[in-house]
């Protein structure tokens, strides 16, 4: 039976535009411009938001683009996605009407009505998220790090997958049944009957609580029995630790329940909740998508790619700029050079071989003019060949470099001397 069955539309519009708390002793009701946190709650839910979406993209390249294949798992968290962008598109909204962190007596009947429906509705799609992420997550371990399915290791993840499922969707039923008529959960004017749900709310977190502390601890014992270096290994928890978080978020939920059941004050309360749950959802998010952030680091990144590509668009000096910064090098290095390199990279080569050599200088002749030294060589070329020597060189290879001295055939070389 609806509301309007019961009350007419006067009569509804009378509930409605009543205080949804009477104000403490002192206080005036705000409706118009109620004091309210939505900055705060606005930078919180861009954050969760920019994180998850940073995480997700950096596990789906990596999967497509470095291993090039995807599991069950992957499928199981890229269907929780969509129910945990409705529920944060959701939660978006309430800055708007009636706002975050507002005191219950500073809003309408009408008000609180819609609140409290967005509420359950968002606790719903955030239950059905972190039901499949929580499952993602326990599948992934199981095929990181088991080799057999008779393992207790094995078997502990599959009690926790098919406890955390059972647990989400009990909560969702309770939370969907929580009044009768189930109309009364948003309208309380309704007569009918409650469960006391703040009660299965602290429950239902302190379980939560548990269980994400489970989830922290149970990669962990496995990693340091792996036979790796210990450098390795704390690596390796890192990558791991993000539940820290995670638990960190879930007692700050049970925090907020305890408040919930303790204050009449139900926006302000519910508030909290529900920024701790979305902080909550985020990071479960991030265990999910954080070991794959290392793999990228592996490989050339697209990053990387798009810089090599933005240097190699870049324009390149004309013939006679380079020909200037090379004399200005000489200049300052008198013996450096870009065509020099050090002697242990080419540890085969003589020291006074043309690998040593460096390019020439513009010299100037008498008259102030600067002349090419290629250019004058060449013409004195033209002139014919004034004398040549030949000069017998024997190479050896060290045996500091891998090898025993061996005597190489001698071999003349011809050298023109203008």
């Amino acid at each position: 039976m609806g509301s309007n069955a019961l009350f007419t539309e006067d009569e509804l519009d009378l509930i409605r535009s009543q205080p949804a708390l009477p104000p403490p002793p002192g206080v005036a009701s705000n409706f118009d411009n109620p004091l309210n946190n939505n900055k705060l709650a606005i930078a919180v839910i861009a954050v969760c938001m920019a994180l998850t979406a940073f995480f997700v993209l950096i596990r789906a390249y990596t999967r497509i683009r470095y291993m090039k294949r995807v599991k069950l798992e992957d499928y199981i968290g890229l269907v929780a996605l969509p129910f945990f962008i409705a529920g944060t598109w959701i939660l978006g909204s309430i800055p708007r009407d009636p706002g975050f962190l507002v005191h219950q007596w500073d809003i309408r009947v009408g008000d609180l009505e819609g609140f409290i429906y967005d509420y359950v509705l968002i606790t719903i799609l955030y239950c059905v998220a972190l039901m499949l992420i929580k499952a993602s997550i326990l599948l992934e371990w199981v095929h990181l790090f088991v080799g057999t399915s008779g393992t207790a290791f094995y078997w502990i993840c599959h009690v926790m997958i098919w406890s955390n499922c059972c647990l989400y969707v009990t909560t969702i039923i309770t939370i969907n049944f929580t009044c009768s008529p189930r109309e009364r959960i948003w309208r309380r004017y309704i007569p009918g009957t409650c469960i006391n749900i703040d009660a299965f709310n602290l429950f239902i977190t302190a379980f939560h609580l548990v269980f994400d502390l489970l989830m922290l601890l149970l990669p962990h014992r496995v990693i340091w029995k792996l036979s790796l270096s210990t450098q390795q290994k704390i690596g390796i928890s890192t990558v791991f630790s993000v539940g820290v978080v995670t638990c960190a978020c879930a007692a700050g939920r049970v925090v907020s329940a305890v408040m919930m059941g303790s204050s009449p004050d139900s926006t302000y309360a519910y508030s909290r909740h529900l920024l701790w749950g979305l902080a909550e959802i985020t990071t479960t998010e991030l265990i999910f998508c954080v070991p794959a952030a290392p793999l990228m680091l592996r490989y050339p990144s697209l990053l990387h790619r798009i810089h090599e590509f933005l240097q190699s668009k870049m324009p390149t000096l004309s013939p006679r700029e380079n020909i200037s910064s090379n004399s200005s090098q000489h200049r300052t290095q008198p013996k450096a050079s870009r065509r020099e390199a050090p002697i242990n990279e080419y540890p085969w080569m003589d020291e006074n071989s043309d690998g040593h050599l460096t390019e020439l200088e513009l010299v100037r002749s008498r008259d102030g003019h600067a002349k090419n030294p290629y250019q004058e060589q060449s013409e004195q070329f033209q002139r014919g060949i004034l004398r040549t020597t030949e000069i017998a060189i024997t190479t050896s290879e060290d045996s500091e470099f891998g090898g025993e001295d061996v005597q190489k055939p001698k071999h003349p070389q011809a050298w023109l001397d203008c």
